[in-house]
Order: C-alpha cells, then sequence, then structure tokens
C-alpha cells in the first residue's frame, strides 16, 4: 500500500506550478522528507502540494531524469534509494565539483562573500565548543558547516556548477544527518573537519585559487570517505548468531 502524505502543502503563483512541485518534490527528497525507497503516487502528491497531478507528472519525470525517483516494471514509483556503490561515486564527483567551486570562490567571490564564509567558520567552532551534545546539537552543527559549502559554491558564480553539485549531492544531506546522528561523531573528528574548513576559508580569503582548492578537496575527500564507512558497516548483513 502505498504511504500517505497527509499534510497539505500550498504552492505560489510565480514560476510554473511544474517547476514549484518539482523543486518542493526535491528539496523533500534531499532532506528526508520523503524517505529513499518510500512509494508515492501522483496523487497524493498533487493532493500533498495542492495541484492537479499534471505539473507532478512533469516534475517527476525531471526527478526521475535525476535519478531521485525509480519506476519499476509495473510503473510503481518510489523515491529512490541509492547503493552504497551509488553513493560513492556520486562522492567522488563531488569532491571534483567542490575543488573547482573553492578555486572559482578565490577568483571570484566578493568581499562580503568571503565575510560570511570566515563567520560561518567562526559559527560551527563555536558549537563544537559546547559539550554534551544532543541529537539536535549535531543536527545545527551539521546545519552550519552545510551553510558553509553552499556559501562557498555561491562564490564560485557558476549557477551550471552549482547545479551539477546539487545533483552530485542530491542524497547527501539526509543521509549524513541519519548517520551523524546514530554514530555520535567524536569531538576529535569534527575538529579535523572544521579545521579543513578553517584552511580553505583561508586560502580564499587570501585569493589563493590553488590552495583553495586542494583544501576543499582534501576535506571533501576525507569526509565523504568517513561516511562511506559508515554506510558500508550498516549495509552489510548482520551477522548469524551462534
Amino acid at each position: 500500500m502505498a504511504e500517505r502524505v497527509d499534510d497539505v502543502r500550498k504552492l505560489t503563483t510565480g514560476p510554473t506550478l511544474s517547476d514549484q512541485a518539482y523543486r518542493a518534490l526535491r528539496e523533500e527528497i534531499t532532506t528526508g522528507e520523503l524517505k529513499p525507497g518510500q512509494r508515492v503516487t501522483e496523487r497524493a502528491l498533487a493532493q500533498h502540494l495542492g495541484v492537479s497531478p499534471t505539473p507532478v507528472r512533469e516534475a517527476l519525470q525531471r526527478l526521475e531524469h535525476e535519478r531521485l525517483i525509480e519506476r519499476d516494471a509495473v510503473r510503481t514509483i518510489r523515491v529512490a534509494e541509492p547503493s552504497v556503490a551509488r553513493l560513492y561515486e556520486l562522492s567522488r564527483i563531488e569532491v571534483a565539483l567542490r575543488g573547482v567551486a573553492a578555486r572559482l570562490a578565490a577568483e571570484r567571490a566578493t568581499a562580503p562573500e568571503v565575510k560570511r564564509i570566515v563567520e560561518a567558520c567562526d559559527r560551527a567552532e563555536a558549537l563544537a565548543a559546547r559539550s554534551g551534545w544532543t541529537a539536535s546539537q549535531v543536527r545545527e552543527i551539521l546545519t552550519v558547516t552545510r551553510g558553509f559549502h553552499q556559501l562557498v559554491d555561491e562564490a564560485a558564480h557558476t549557477q551550471t556548477l552549482i547545479d551539477m553539485i546539487s545533483t552530485a549531492t542530491a542524497f547527501d544531506w539526509a543521509f549524513r544527518v541519519r548517520w551523524a546522528v546514530d554514530s555520535h561523531p567524536d569531538l576529535a573528528s569534527l575538529q579535523r573537519s572544521l579545521a579543513q574548513h578553517r584552511r580553505v576559508a583561508a586560502a580564499i580569503e587570501a585569493r589563493d585559487g590553488q590552495a583553495a582548492e586542494k583544501a576543499m578537496r582534501r576535506h571533501s575527500a576525507a569526509r565523504a570517505d568517513a561516511f562511506l564507512a559508515i554506510a558500508t558497516r550498516n549495509s552489510q548483513p548482520a551477522a548469524a548468531q551462534p
């Protein structure tokens, strides 16, 4: 039986309803509100968004092209559930793209953009200095660090690159939040990650594109490897009990 989507989410005028439906559904997939493997229907989603099935159908076609939703042989629609192998591919693409974004940010960022990137590092470090993390605090730290990456991406001033990163990281947020909260990251690991952010920010502030790209690639690769290790462990069947 298809899982119901009960809350009604009204769309506004402006961009086409198809564009609005696409953005709304994409956000719900990438944030984990629509969960990997969840079955959906055009009718339920149309009701959820307060529109007719036509713009939802068009939005789903775009999402299918991005491999964010899948249809089986009987045309059942499900939110894509990426395998570890797929996550590995996406993570390698992300590493390369984010490196380019950091290089371009060092070359193109405005002074206010550089200031916001540095301030994002300050906020993350202040949050990490707290003791006794809760799940909500972990999520808060991840939100700030995610914002740091968005600021760097935007400072590259290349919409094509931003779109490509968005596709490569489509499952990134929900996946990282789930495993970060479940695995209770240690302070040393977080501090290493934040120190890497600081090096990226410093290189951008110094307008050193080569150093910014190198620092970002190193950070993105380390972060991806850590989460892929968790995903791999959790994807393996539990050992048989004696």
